[in-house]
């Protein structure tokens, strides 16, 4: 199949039973699954997350916006000229963010996006500070909601709507 032609899947209607519901709810892993994850993550020896790649529609418009709003700098060090499309490696602590310009082939109208970011893909940073964002994100006009947890986190949405969360207070890394 090419990269533009998309296939089409026609549901096929079928008689809901409770053992149906059962199954489609969301399962737990068990635990012999967790301990073959933890030994085998001690094997490849995981050091993190390198970079979270992100869609763009315009590059100038999202390093404008990842800018402005966290303050993410570039990171020089990565080639441009590698890829076949437009794009740009920002700093987000040790990792980056890679934006890519190209075909989204997700929904970007937020209107049919989950209304709160939580329920939506997103990936999280931690701040020792989130109020100075807030108060970013209120003078931008930049639309968030607050974590359903009770947590000080907050999610909001890029210019190409994909979905930040950024939480106050984790110390994960000590």
């Amino acid at each position: 199949m090419s990269r533009t032609a998309r296939a089409s899947v026609t549901p096929v209607p079928t008689k809901t039973t409770a053992r149906h519901r059962a199954a489609s709810r969301p399962r737990r892993a068990s635990s012999s699954v967790i301990v073959r994850s933890q030994s085998f993550a001690n094997a490849i020896e995981i050091q993190g997350v390198h970079h979270v790649a992100i869609i763009c529609d315009s590059l100038e418009r999202s390093m404008d916006f990842y800018g402005r709003m966290l303050g993410l700098e570039i990171n020089p060090e990565r080639p441009e000229d590698k890829l076949p499309y437009r794009g740009a490696w920002l700093w987000i602590g040790p990792e980056m963010i890679h934006l890519m310009e190209l075909p989204n082939p997700d929904v970007t109208h937020v209107e049919f996006r989950p209304t709160h970011g939580g329920r939506d893909r997103h990936f999280c940073i931690g701040v020792k500070n989130i109020q100075p964002l807030i108060e970013c994100l209120e003078k931008e006009g930049v639309a968030y909601t607050a974590s359903k947890s009770g947590r000080p986190a907050i999610f909001f949405r890029d210019p190409d709507a994909n979905t930040l969360e950024v939480v106050e207070g984790l110390d994960w890394r000590s």
